[in-house]
């Protein structure tokens, strides 16, 4: 009896053990401190490598190290050892289709309202989004990552569906209005992506880069000076540096089509001061120029424009050739 005793407090001390190496990755995850959270769940999973909680925990903390291969391995194991966990399947899906979008990011030009597009997306991430949904209905981070590949992919009914399913439950749902407006766009209801971004805006404030699309989309479609409302609006609020540099040149654009050809430069100067890679910068500034009356200036323009639109077009096709511009 006392041997028996004696079994059971070992095998109940290994057990509690573990319990307490994976609450310390949970807690270690949750306050953002990633090494640490790592350390403890890799000895969670070294106790026990097939427990599906553990395996998924080290996976997305591995993740969030940028360990994507390792992450993967773990993601795969948890979801093999609970296929019918629908955040497992959501993770692992996002890597796998965020993954390929890295590599066709490089190879791709900025399309649509400020979102780049890619003709493949990962059909394996797809079909565990899909199972997903189908686990849990409310998912809604899994809804809105496959609405996300279906508009890359140009399946705008499909993306509709995902995207309309959130905003019926979940009206607030970070962005869904944002990515409603893609779509609208894409199918030229221009009048149905205004109303959704600015819902987005009236939702959240704070979503600046709502309010740049939004004033993007005023300055695609004639409206220049409601363009320039927002995009001052949006120039007063904090943005990331990925946003300046398209804001300004948003405004570069707003001011040249409102008469504004001193503040237009100042702009374009401010966003290639930013990143001196977008050719249509230099395209712009050769418009500029020439109606400001300063020919020279506008043909040096062009020049700049022609090189570094050759230099970035060998950059996302992934090799160097000598094709003239415009070519396809």
């Amino acid at each position: 009896m006392v041997f028996l005793f004696v079994c059971l407090f070992c095998i109940a001390g290994q057990a509690w053990a573990e319990s307490v190496q994976y609450q310390e990755a949970r807690e270690r995850f949750e306050k953002g401190e990633f090494l640490l959270a790592m350390l403890a769940a890799q000895k969670a999973v070294e106790e026990d490598g097939e427990n599906p909680a553990y395996r998924y925990l080290y996976g997305a903390v591995l993740l969030e190290l940028k360990q994507h291969s390792e992450g993967e391995i773990n993601l795969r194991k948890a979801v093999k050892l609970e296929p019918d966990n629908a955040e497992f399947l959501y993770t692992l899906a996002d890597l796998l289709i965020t993954q390929k979008s890295d590599v066709a990011i490089r190879k791709e030009l900025r399309t649509g309202i400020g979102q780049p597009r890619f003709g493949n997306v990962d059909q394996e991430g797809v079909e565990m989004l899909k199972r997903a949904i189908e686990l849990n209905p409310d998912h809604f981070k899994a809804r809105h990552r496959l609405g996300r590949a279906y508009t890359d992919l140009n399946q705008h009914d499909l993306a509709l569906e995902q995207f309309r399913a959130i905003a019926d439950k979940n009206p607030r749902y970070p962005w869904i209005h944002s990515s409603l407006a893609v779509i609208y766009m894409d199918e030229g209801s221009v009048e149905e992506a205004i109303r959704a971004l600015k819902k987005e805006i009236e939702i959240y404030p704070e979503h600046h880069s709502a309010r740049l699309e939004l004033g993007e989309v005023f300055l695609k479609y004639g409206d220049s000076e409601q363009a320039l409302k927002e995009l001052l609006q949006v120039k007063e609020q904090a943005l990331f540096s990925k946003d300046k540099t398209v804001l300004h040149l948003s405004l570069s654009k707003a001011y040249r089509d409102t008469g504004q050809l001193k503040k237009a430069l100042i702009s374009l100067k401010q966003s290639i001061a930013l990143d001196a890679s977008v050719p249509n910068a230099y395209y712009l500034g050769s418009q500029i120029y020439r109606q400001m009356g300063k020919p020279e200036l506008a043909r040096q323009q062009m020049v700049i424009f022609q090189r570094v639109y050759r230099e970035d077009r060998q950059k996302k096709l992934g090799f160097m050739d000598d094709q003239p511009v415009g070519r396809k």
